[in-house]
């Protein structure tokens, strides 16, 4: 393990019915949606160890207030910029590298089957200059662990399709670089993904 941990870039939006897992919220309703966002959120936190640096990211821009009082005041939070993924996903990184983290691990709060073993291994890849992909079951990735800035992976990419990983992996590969690859995992987007993750879920 490197001596100094990688730092979590952690994705969220605020827990407002009706803003987050919307497709679930179809079949579920908004309630019920958001009720459980919450609890896979909380998974997540629960395996990032407590010794990392942790960046939370947050959307909307207004939701500060909202963000602390569900999470508590004692995580450092940043609003999320204007544009697409890709743009607030290299803000978050360009800030990161910027203040000299020795790498990042970008990750969203919808993921039930990430562990803390997860991360040791995705820690101990960056330490080796190596980047890590938690490659999704939908074609799209689940972590991405970075050692050094990487542009190219954020700009004209196609986010929430079947064709981000495959696309993801070219990007890496025009750099002659190949990123570890961790176990292949499921986020939950809608009912049958949501039930799936009963016994994965620790509270």
């Amino acid at each position: 393990m490197p001596k100094s941990p990688p730092t979590v870039l952690l994705f969220l939006k605020a827990p407002r019915p009706g803003l987050v897992k919307t497709r679930l919220a179809r079949t579920v309703g908004n309630e019920e949606a958001c009720r459980i966002y919450c609890r896979l959120v909380r998974h997540t936190l629960s395996q990032i160890p407590s010794h990392w640096p942790l960046r939370i990211h947050f959307a909307p821009s207004d939701a500060l207030s909202e963000m602390s009082e569900w999470l508590g005041p004692n995580h450092r939070y940043l609003p999320q910029p204007e544009g697409d993924l890709g743009d607030r996903l290299q803000s978050a990184c360009t800030q990161a590298f910027e203040d000299q983290h020795p790498g990042v691990i970008l990750l969203g709060g919808d993921c039930p089957g990430l562990t803390t073993t997860h991360l040791h291994q995705c820690a101990s890849s960056l330490a080796q200059q190596t980047p890590v992909l938690g490659p999704a079951e939908d074609g799209g990735y689940w972590l991405l662990g970075l050692p050094t800035p990487q542009p190219q992976l954020f700009t004209e990419m196609p986010w929430s399709t079947p064709e981000l990983l495959p696309l993801t992996l070219e990007r890496f590969a025009q750099c002659q670089q190949t990123p570890h690859l961790l176990e292949t995992l499921f986020d939950v987007d809608d009912e049958e993904t949501w039930l799936r993750s009963a016994s994965l879920l620790r509270e």
